[in-house]
Parts: structure tokens; C-alpha cells; sequence
């Protein structure tokens, strides 16, 4: 029997080597009715399976029909979201089930040719499948980078200043593969030490593996003022797993850069997120105004600051109320220590280093600076947002 006949006996076989392939192939992670149908599988297998016996019984590269051919394949797969290492092995599996056949018709062989043919078989597998695996990133790219654009313009949609189109909303959020009813959680990121984009992108890549533990579904990824900002889905609107997360990780040694993340509260259905991305925004202003690195700062937990940054006129208002009061410097030190020791003139000395007497006497004389004692709690409020309104200038 001659190298010619084995060649035209396995591309006679073709038929039944497919269906061996699909056999072995059908139910292994990606080949499945999630991705696609049988028989669609079958009109790849096929033409393919032909091709490589073609080239077995060749020398040099590949045709240019065969690598086309791998490379349709290839695209094909990641459009339909199988894994590369499947795709891989699905090219292993058709290589060993035509050497099964090949070593059946190639007993008539002298052993030189049929080595020659086997070791043919290994070479051509190894060029169309590096041929599918090129087209499979190149096509992987290109869709997530499609997707990337269509997600950045979803979220550049939910904070802009109009409200948010429900329906659009609903139907660009599908396309993206995201839950338009899902509750989602914002986050927004902040580099104090590091700017740049590729610092940012950097941050982003490891908070977007870090929060895909907690999240229910897609991330969509976009900016609020040139900062990042992920908007998350969250399981039955559960954020205590995503908190953690976050602290963990913003205390991590191995994190990127040094960081300061806003995060939102809740809100559903996703058109009307808008108020929660500027929610975050802000807290992570907070946060870099107060000098705050690695830290997870919740909205909840800076509404006052929140509000003097939203409204500066405010802060300017208390400022010049108080103005006597920051002419005097051991005063200003000695109502933020009293105050962040419960209002405890003791401890507050302690921390000071001063006399209790000390402290009296100065508490006294912000008590006539205010107008008021610091048991009115309407004057200890001006006291307190004037304080932090210096902090946050």
C-alpha cells in the first residue's frame, strides 16, 4: 500500500473520523449546548479534519486553505466563549483520532513511510492548532475591547447629568452581559501617591480580580471625572463580603500602588445608579482631602464631610464665624483633642501634656469665642463640620 492510497483512504473515512471526534469532544468544558450545537461543531470538525489529512501527505507548510481553515475555527470558538486550553485540546483529540486511523490503514506501510507520515500528522497538528490559537486571541481581543467600549459608554450613560433612559439602559446592559435589575454597589478608585493611566489600570486589573469573588455578575467598568469608577452587582444586595474584600485588600502589601477607594451605597434597577456613582466619588474625594491612604471610605461614614464638599459655601460661612477661633491655635488643638476623647477635659490633658486647669480655662474661652456653651449641640455641630471643613480645604 503506498503513502498516496493511506492518504485517500483516511480522507474517504472522513465521515466517521468526525463523529469520533465529537464523541470524545462533546460535554468537555465549552462543548456543550451553552456554546453552541452538534452538528455546528460537525461543520467545523470536518473541513478541518480533511485539510489536516491533506497536509499529512505534504511536505512544507501547511496550504494556505488549511491554515484559513484553523484559523475560522479559531475565531469561531471565541466567539462562542469556549477556553483557549479546550480549543487546544479539541486539536489533540483530532490528531490522535486520525493517528489511530492512520496506524489501522498503515499496516501494508514500510515503517520509514509511516514513521514519516506520523511524524508529518505532529508537525501539521502543531501548526494549524498555533494558527486557531492566534485567531483566538486576535478575535478574544477584539470583542473585549467592542465590549469594553459599549460598558464604558453604558456607565458614562448612568452619570451623566440627564436621567438615564430606562429602556436604553435595559438593553445596552443585556448587550454587555450585565443584569439591568441587579442591585449594584459603586466604587471609585484614587491613586495619592501615583498618577498616570497605566498606574490606574494597574489598580483597576487587581481590584476587578479582588471584587470578582463578591460580585454577582458583569462589572462594568467606566470613569467619573477621569477617575475609575466599577459599578458591582451584588448577590440579595449583600455588600459585607465586598467590604472586606476591599479592606483586605487596600491593606495588602503585594497591591499595586497606594490607594483610596469610594464606595456607594446600594441601588436597583441599574438606570438609576446615577446618584450612587457620585455618591462614591465623593467619598473618595473625602478621603484624598483628608490625607487618607489605603482606605476603604464609605459614604455612609462621611456624610458630614460629604456635605461641606458639595457645598464649600457652607464651610466658608462656619469659617468666618469661627475666625477668632483659628487666631488661636492651643485652642483650635484642644477642641479637636476634646472632642476626639469623648469630651473629656482629662484625657484631653493628658493627650496635651498641659494641666487639667489648662484645658478649663481654654475651654472657656471657646465657649465665649462661640457664644454659646459646648453642651448646646447646635454650636458643638458649628464646632465640628467648622473643623473638618478646615481639614477637607
Amino acid at each position: 500500500m503506498s503513502t498516496e492510497q493511506v492518504i485517500a483512504a483516511l480522507l474517504d473515512s472522513v465521515e466517521q473520523l468526525t463523529a469520533e471526534v465529537l464523541r470524545r469532544v462533546w460535554g468537555t468544558p465549552g462543548y456543550d449546548e451553552d456554546h453552541m450545537r452538534p452538528e455546528d461543531l460537525a461543520s467545523k470538525v470536518s473541513p478541518n479534519l480533511r485539510w489536516m489529512i491533506r497536509c499529512v501527505g505534504t511536505i512544507g507548510p501547511a496550504a494556505e486553505e488549511a491554515t484559513t481553515s484553523a484559523q475560522d475555527i479559531g475565531q469561531s470558538r471565541a466567539l462562542q466563549g469556549v477556553p483557549v486550553d479546550a480549543l487546544i485540546q479539541s486539536w489533540a483529540t483530532a490528531e490522535r483520532v486520525v493517528l489511530d486511523s492512520l496506524l489501522e490503514h498503515g499496516e501494508l506501510l514500510l515503517p520509514a513511510h509511516l514513521r514519516r507520515l506520523v511524524r508529518r500528522l505532529g508537525e501539521v497538528t502543531a501548526e494549524l492548532t498555533r494558527c486557531s490559537v492566534i485567531a483566538y486571541r486576535r478575535t478574544q481581543e477584539e470583542v473585549t475591547a467592542h465590549y469594553d467600549r459599549l460598558t464604558t459608554d453604558l456607565v458614562a450613560r448612568l452619570t451623566g447629568e440627564r436621567p438615564a433612559d430606562p429602556e436604553t439602559i435595559r438593553r445596552r446592559a443585556r448587550t454587555v452581559g450585565s443584569d439591568p435589575d441587579a442591585p449594584h454597589t459603586a466604587v471609585t478608585v484614587a491613586l495619592p501617591a501615583i498618577d498616570g493611566p497605566a498606574a490606574y489600570l494597574r489598580t483597576q486589573r487587581h481590584l476587578l480580580a479582588v471584587m470578582a469573588a463578591a460580585s454577582a455578575g458583569r462589572i462594568l467598568v467606566g470613569s467619573l471625572d477621569e477617575h475609575p469608577l466599577m459599578l458591582v452587582p451584588m448577590p440579595d444586595g449583600q455588600t459585607e463580603r465586598l467590604n472586606s474584600l476591599l479592606e483586605a485588600c487596600v491593606t495588602d502589601r503585594h497591591r499595586p500602588d497606594p490607594v483610596v477607594l469610594g464606595i456607594s451605597d446600594l441601588a436597583a434597577p441599574l438606570h438609576a445608579v446615577g446618584p450612587v456613582c457620585r455618591e462614591a466619588h465623593l467619598a473618595m474625594q473625602v478621603g484624598m482631602r483628608l490625607g487618607w491612604s489605603d482606605r476603604v471610605v464609605r459614604f455612609s461614614s462621611v456624610a458630614p464631610e460629604v456635605l461641606l464638599v458639595r457645598n464649600p459655601d457652607v464651610a466658608d460661612v462656619l469659617a468666618d464665624r469661627l475666625r477668632p477661633l483659628w487666631q488661636r491655635p492651643e485652642l483650635v488643638d484642644t477642641i479637636r483633642v476634646y472632642l476626639r476623647e469623648g469630651m473629656s477635659a482629662r484625657a484631653t490633658a493628658r493627650e496635651l501634656y498641659v494641666h487639667p486647669n489648662t484645658v478649663q480655662y481654654r475651654l472657656k474661652a471657646i465657649q465665649r469665642i462661640l457664644g454659646r456653651p459646648l453642651s448646646d449641640a447646635i454650636g458643638l455641630a458649628d464646632v465640628i463640620l467648622a473643623l473638618r471643613g478646615e481639614v477637607l480645604r
